[in-house]
Formats: C-alpha cells, structure tokens, sequence
C-alpha cells in the first residue's frame, strides 16, 4: 500500500508577498471580500500569514501557493504550503 496523504480540508489559495532568507517560511496574503455594512459597497481586504515552505520547490515572489493549517510550528506558524499553482 503506498503512503499517499488523503487532504482532507479545503486548500485555500494565497499569493507570496516575501521569502525568508532561509526559505524555509514565506508570508502570503489570503484575499477577501467583505460588503460594507451600511452602504454595500465591497471592501477588497487581505490576510497576512506566516506560512511554513521546507521542502516545497518553485516559490517565488508573486507566484499563487496553495495552503493548509497544520500543527503550530513556531510563535507565529501554523500554515504548511502544499503546492505552487500553475497557470
């Protein structure tokens, strides 16, 4: 039996803002919209996560990743990056 991983959450997709000098984290921005209260209009807002990239090749600034949480790994961590999407 091979040892495939079954993902059981939803990937959520995030672009990279910054790449650490180890390249071991990376900090992403997850998009979202959020409709004004009062008047409707459509906020565009982000979220900034510090998100954990060892092993994973092809990361650079700008490109789409695709990220889940997992276990806490440092203070700030606790998102691991699964894949670099391709166009």
């Amino acid at each position: 039996m091979e040892n495939n991983k079954i993902v059981t959450k939803n990937p959520i997709r995030a672009r990279v803002v910054a790449i650490s000098k180890d390249t071991k984290t990376v900090k992403v921005e997850v998009p979202r919209v959020v409709p004004n209260k009062t008047y409707g209009k459509r906020l565009h807002l982000h979220t900034s996560l510090l998100v954990d990239s060892f092993g994973v090749q092809n990361i650079a600034l700008g490109k789409e990743v695709e990220i889940l949480p997992c276990r806490r790994i440092s203070k700030n961590k606790s998102w691991k990056v699964i894949s670099v999407v391709t166009h």
